[in-house]
């Protein structure tokens, strides 16, 4: 009996010991665009071993994240896919000007099913009606879904194709219904097809010319009671260890857009 009260002595002092220091466990909360799901996680657990400094992150679709912000969800940092939501929230006074900073750029490209048997062969195919269901993001809220209609549009395809789109709440949800096969083909980032590897197959890449630069823009929250941290962190990914990793994903360097026509390869190809 006296051993047993003993033992639970010391577990209740260790507890003691333990709970002080996760209470006092920083904490960074970031809402980042949904493609960049994979390259974050790995740079969060990273910085983490490092610092000790945690990582919390919501991911989805930057328009949900910045209207999620906006009616007061905590967030110390934000990552849009696109400039127009960050915009939104400096209109808003959430985000001071002047404070954004590229991290990176990515393309976009028109995936099929890898097991397709006549898929279209690019994206002029697209009108043709053999190809029945056609995978964006919806683009009020998916940027990618915003960048997929100017494609559309500059191509002159956007009333071909009008009735047989199909909108995913996010990009990764437009991935997810190319790899079900739900559909015959999507318009993702070159970044999605990579992390899906042999379930979808790459058939064309947007001209660059057809659509906005696709940058991913960061920005420290005003209000933030986190912000130095947050700023450290946003060094990190801009640092040469940052960059090296979320090339390793597909991402394209911050600095400039990438010029060079090809996407990134899927995961398994040669």
């Amino acid at each position: 009996m006296r051993t047993v009260i003993s033992l639970y002595i010391i577990l209740a002092f260790f507890q003691l010991l333990v709970t002080p220091v996760k209470a006092n466990a920083q904490t960074i909360n970031i809402s980042a665009a949904i493609s960049l799901k994979d390259a974050l996680g790995e740079l969060a657990k990273t910085y983490e071993s490092r610092t000790g400094v945690h990582i919390e992150l919501t991911l989805g679709a930057s328009g949900h994240l910045a209207d999620q912000i906006l009616q007061g969800a905590p967030a110390d940092l934000f990552i849009s896919a696109d400039e127009k939501h960050v915009k939104d929230l400096t209109e808003a006074h959430v985000v001071k000007a002047g404070t954004t900073r590229i991290i990176a750029h990515n393309r976009l490209v028109l995936i099929v099913p890898a097991d397709a048997a006549s898929p279209p062969s690019g994206f002029a195919q697209l009108a043709d009606a053999s190809v029945k269901r056609i995978a964006i993001g919806e683009p009020k809220s998916v940027p990618a879904g915003e960048y997929a209609i100017q494609v559309l549009t500059a191509l002159k395809l956007q009333d071909a194709v009008a009735s047989r789109l199909v909108y995913g709440s996010n990009v990764r949800q437009v991935l997810t219904y190319v790899e079900a096969g739900e559909v015959s083909a999507g318009i993702v980032y070159s970044t999605d097809a990579l992390e899906a590897g042999a379930k979808v197959k790459i058939v064309a890449t947007a001209d660059e010319s057809t659509h906005s630069p696709i940058a991913y823009y960061a920005a420290p929250l005003i209000n933030s009671k986190q912000r130095d941290a947050a700023e450290k962190f946003l060094d990190y990914l801009l640092g040469t260890e940052g960059q090296a990793a979320l090339h390793s994903h597909g991402f394209q360097p911050a600095e400039t857009p990438a010029t060079a026509p090809a996407a990134a390869p899927a995961k398994g190809t040669p």
